[in-house]
């Protein structure tokens, strides 16, 4: 049963005064030297009273006391929480690179060696299959118009992006930091201020929806329309960014 705020306080001051009233008492024979027992007893009571409420909470003339101990705990499983989410994410994020990441392009002196290895392992599945390469690849690679919509979108926000960062980042000593996912330049660019905070939000949802699209996943003829009727303000908003 759960005992109110004021039932705690009454309680609290009454045990207090016991004690204190009872040490008032002793306090001649305890200065004297002729304490016994009990009065240690009642003393450390007293002192325990005082410096660690045995409440979990006590409200008194606006002012709450806790005990230290619980609130530590409750800090300390906060920080816990707070670790646990980041090594999940990093985890996350680990595993997307590892799935999704799949590096530079190959350079042209090894695109030979490439289309060899296509003749030699995917023409020999398709003859054994008796499949004749002949369809025009216009009728295989049809896309729906909203999701080459969507493409466009992402493709010229990423230009403007990765312009923005080149001119304020970009180190010819650091090529490597040129192949930064979009995320990663989204974040430095908003970190320093050149993107706005309240834009960093709208941006990744345009991005996040113009993504499902280019991935092949559906998207609603609302997402469409959102992304479509507001890429004009977001890309001229980008090309001001110098």
């Amino acid at each position: 049963m759960k005992l109110p705020n004021w039932f705690k306080i009454i309680w609290w001051l009454i045990l207090l005064g016991l004690t204190g009233t009872i040490l008032f008492k002793r306090y001649n024979a305890i200065v004297n030297g002729q304490s016994v027992v009990a009065d240690v007893f009642i003393f450390l009571l007293f002192i325990a009273l005082m410096l660690v409420p045995i409440f979990s909470e006590i409200e008194f003339f606006g002012i709450k006391l806790k005990k230290e101990m619980e609130e530590l705990k409750s800090e300390i499983k906060i920080k816990l929480g707070d670790i646990k989410n980041e090594i999940r994410n990093s985890q996350m994020q680990t595993f997307n690179a590892t799935i999704q990441g799949f590096g530079p392009p190959p350079p042209d002196n090894k695109l030979p060696e490439l289309e060899t290895e296509i003749d030699r392992i995917v023409s020999d599945k398709l003859k054994q299959h008796g499949v004749k390469v002949d369809t025009d690849l216009h009728e295989l690679i049809n896309v729906p118009d909203n999701n080459l919509q969507l493409f466009k979108v992402r493709y010229s926000i990423e230009t403007e992006v990765r312009r923005i960062w080149e001119q304020r980042f970009f180190n010819e000593k650091d090529n490597y930091r040129r192949h930064l996912t979009i995320s990663k330049i989204i974040d430095d660019l908003t970190k320093y201020d050149l993107l706005d905070k309240n834009f960093y939000g709208i941006l990744r949802e345009i991005l996040s929806i113009c993504n499902y699209a280019i991935h092949g996943e559906k998207v609603t003829h609302k997402q469409v329309s959102f992304v479509t009727n507001n890429a004009n303000q977001i890309l001229e908003y980008l090309k001001e960014i110098s």
